[in-house]
């Protein structure tokens, strides 16, 4: 008897022995994702970015008044110059905790100790 190889099929995305995809498959391979351009406010802001806007007392594009705009509320408000920072240099990245083994254990007033051993 011979024994068969058998070929994996392609039209679904390949796995690895665990059953996570491998490099380059995608879980669904047939699904065509959102149509660019349709119903997204932000394709329609950037369209309007260079149109003159109907606020500016200077004559300004949107993009030129929003910019004035935001960096004005950044002066005056500590949360709009959060957001703004936050957007200029990325947001500031949280330390984590974790704990970690060790015997050494510090009481209030009593100092630390380590396996009996007592420093001030």
């Amino acid at each position: 008897m011979e024994e068969q190889i058998k070929e994996p099929n392609l039209d679904r995305p390949q796995k690895d022995k665990r059953g996570r995809f491998l490099p380059g498959n995608k879980g669904n391979p047939n699904a065509k994702g959102r149509p660019p351009n349709e119903l997204s406010i932000t394709v329609k802001q950037r369209e309007m970015l260079p149109l003159p806007c109907p606020y500016s007392k200077k004559g300004e594009t949107w993009l030129e008044w929003l910019a004035d705009r935001g960096l004005a509320l950044a002066g005056e408000n500590a949360s709009y110059y959060k957001e703004f920072l936050d957007r200029l240099e990325g947001k500031v990245l949280q330390p984590f905790e974790g704990t970690i083994k060790s015997d050494v254990t510090f009481t209030i007033g009593k100092g630390y100790e380590t396996d009996n051993k007592k420093t001030a």
